[in-house]
């Protein structure tokens, strides 16, 4: 009979968590990945990431990251696309003249109205009313329309016996006799 020994604080396999995967299990989430895909990124048991949420309180927070808050940032962000928006660009110059003494910096701001995006547009608007803007297929098929479709095409052809070549030579050969 084996008898179960008390287990010492310290005895047993090392961890495999560290805290830089705490970064990486984040972005994995946000990408959509669910436990058992960010256990498989590890090459861990699903087990094992349940037990580090309950162990280590920085790993359950990046692992129950809120994906409604980039969710609604990316929203921000189709909207702004779709509907067009305004950038400043920042340009700076250096303008050298060894003549006159040090550099002169130039410093021009310019703003550009970015036009709306037509993609853009078209997954707001079917993601938004569906019903109102379906996406119509590349081709109609002839159900939809009310005319009978095109007979098929028929193309008869014929094929000749290949003919037979022989070829003639007229001159000399190697040795010199006339053929």
């Amino acid at each position: 009979m084996i008898s179960k020994k008390p287990r010492k604080k310290g005895q047993g396999r090392k961890t495999l968590y560290k805290k830089s995967m705490n970064k990486q299990t984040r972005n994995l989430v946000l990408m959509g990945y669910t436990h058992k895909k960010v256990a498989e990124f590890y090459g861990l048991c699903e087990f094992t990431i349940i037990k580090w949420k309950s162990i280590y309180p920085e790993f359950k927070e990046a692992i129950e990251t809120n994906r409604d808050e980039y969710d609604s940032n990316v929203v921000r962000s189709l909207y702004e696309i779709a509907t067009g928006y305004t950038v400043t660009e920042k340009k700076t110059e250096t303008e050298q003249n060894p003549l006159i003494g040090p550099p002169k910096v130039k410093i021009t701001r310019t703003k550009k109205q970015i036009a709306p995006n037509v993609g853009a547009i078209k997954v707001w608007l079917y993601n938004r009313r569906r019903e109102e803007f379906k996406p119509e297929p590349a081709l109609a098929s002839h159900e939809d329309i009310d005319q009978a479709p095109p007979p098929p095409l028929i193309i008869n052809y014929n094929v000749n016996p290949p003919i037979r070549c022989v070829k003639i030579t007229t001159g000399k050969d190697i040795d010199g006799e006339k053929l």
